[in-house]
């Protein structure tokens, strides 16, 4: 077991998965230590680049097969540089002045290569998303934003294969101005709207689940 796979945790049991776990930790000492100057080349030069708005660098950090999954994207996920070379400058125009940071310890797998990351990102929504990788193509607003989320990236020879990010977007849509906030006489009117058109929307499902 000294030489599983994270895949090969898949399907597992939350028991099995305990019983396991000594003998994953006893490796994991070792694999950390061996990975760690792979993890501090890439991240250097990955949040470098995001710093200096480098796409050129950033392209260069990832494989060509590179996997990206993003709650904006509503389940779907992009693969390849080109997709992802769309989210990052979709980024960038959407928020010229984001920053991000560290906002907590980082996590390093138990099997594989994966890090978790929390971040927080401040900025302003001072571009357009549309025509970009994302269904919100949504217009400016001018506001400023502070959130928080956690990054999952996997690592493959060095370079950025699979990138996970999560994030609250109903607290940033709130703060960009695109959601009243909670409790206030707007948002509880948004509320009651939701339930009159809600035994509409059942009916609506049910006939097109005969159909």
């Amino acid at each position: 077991m000294t030489n599983l796979e994270p895949t090969l945790v898949d399907g597992m049991t939350s028991h099995e998965l305990a019983a396991a776990m000594p003998e994953l930790v006893s490796t994991f000492t070792e694999r950390a230590a061996d990975q760690a100057i792979m993890w501090r080349d890439w991240s250097v030069r990955w949040l470098d680049a995001w710093d200096r708005h480098d796409l050129d660098t950033v392209m260069a950090l990832v494989t060509d097969d590179v996997r990206y999954e993003d709650p904006s994207l509503f389940g779907e996920h992009l693969v390849g540089k080109a997709a992802l070379r769309e989210v990052v400058t979709m980024t960038w125009q959407a928020f010229p002045d984001v920053r991000f940071e560290l906002a907590g310890t980082p996590y390093l797998a138990i099997l594989g290569t994966g890090m978790a990351a929390p971040w927080r990102m401040r900025g302003t929504f001072a571009g357009d998303m549309g025509g970009g990788p994302s269904p919100l193509g949504i217009a400016p607003t001018g506001r400023d934003f502070d959130t928080r989320g956690i990054d999952i990236y996997a690592l493959r020879d060095g370079l950025l294969s699979h990138w996970s990010t999560t994030t609250d977007l109903f607290d940033l849509a709130r703060q960009v101005g695109l959601l009243p906030a909670p409790r206030t006489r707007l948002f509880q009117l948004v509320i009651r709207l939701q339930r009159v058109a809600a035994p509409l929307l059942r009916v609506l499902h049910r006939h097109r689940g005969r159909s």
